[in-house]
């Protein structure tokens, strides 16, 4: 599989489970924020100027593992400026390559169960070998588990807490 391939199967594979298109979108670096916080960094940044906070995922670039084509999706926050009609992502760090999708679902999801979570941040989803896998990290370790949908009740499967 190509790496489109991958881009468009994840995508097909998440907008099946969900109420909202799924959106391909550019987003503009902009310097700011604190890497590994990008709820934070996107809220901070509607607090002082107003933009929107928008939901979605980042696209990681494939990488070769054991002779394997494995893609990431890093669960991601960025900003919406509705006078400028731009998208603007203020946390460093972000993967050369990294291609946006915005994904309005999880913004829900986290609106209506947002005192469930242990975390506003949904697991990543490592794709290998056609099969999807969820992935976060905490003070224990890596957890890691394979993913039967993309539905919003896998991908927090990790942050809920009842």
């Amino acid at each position: 599989m190509t790496e489109i391939d991958l881009l468009y199967s994840f995508i097909k594979t998440r907008q099946s489970q969900c109420k909202n298109s799924l959106r391909l979108v550019n987003v503009f670096q902009s310097e700011g924020g604190l890497e590994n916080y990008c709820l934070t960094n996107a809220k901070n940044k509607a607090d002082e100027s107003g933009y929107r906070v928008v939901s979605g995922w980042l696209s990681l670039p494939s990488k070769l593992t054991s002779g394997n084509i494995q893609k990431q999706f890093t669960q991601h926050w960025w900003n919406f400026d509705r006078d400028e009609k731009r998208y603007l992502d203020f946390s460093p760090g972000i993967e050369e390559g990294a291609i946006y999708i915005q994904d309005i679902d999880i913004a829900e999801y986290v609106i209506t169960r947002g005192s469930q979570l242990s975390s506003h941040v949904a697991s990543s989803v490592i794709m290998r070998n056609d099969k999807f896998f969820i992935i976060d990290y905490d003070t224990t370790g890596y957890k890691y588990q394979p993913a039967s949908d993309l539905s919003n009740q896998t991908i927090f499967s990790f942050q809920s807490l009842g």
